[in-house]
């Protein structure tokens, strides 16, 4: 019994050295709501709001945790107004974590990418 454990638990680890990362194909797609309500701010060249979101970092250089931005959406902060739920639902909002979470992985890669909104009318699903 003891064996046939260990033996699983072998294979398993191997399988887990042995698989490939997933592969960055390309820039991560930005959220259409994102794109109305936040890039206009969060955008290089204005200086509004900061550009380091990007790579979920504070203007001092600190990590952000990605609560501190839901509360920021969700309150506002300075110069950065509130939304409310039926501006930016609780989907709307994971899809905004994620997507800056996805763009600072790429930019670690990539440090010369820049975010931009879509072209024409945006990335509506």
């Amino acid at each position: 019994m003891k064996k046939t454990i260990l033996s699983v638990a072998a294979a398993l680890s191997l399988v887990a050295v042995t698989t490939p990362a997933p592969a960055v194909t390309g820039p991560p797609k930005m959220p259409y709501a994102f794109e109305m309500y936040c890039v206009m701010c969060h955008q290089q060249g204005v200086q509004i709001g900061p550009t380091g979101i990007f790579d979920m970092q504070s203007k001092s250089g600190n990590p952000l945790h990605e609560q501190y931005i839901r509360n920021n959406v969700r309150f506002g902060m300075k110069a950065m107004p509130a939304f409310r739920l039926s501006e930016v639902p609780p989907k709307e909002l994971d899809g905004f974590v994620a997507y800056l979470k996805e763009v600072a992985a790429y930019r670690k890669i990539n440090p010369t990418y820049r975010p931009v909104p879509a072209q024409k009318g945006g990335a509506k699903k």
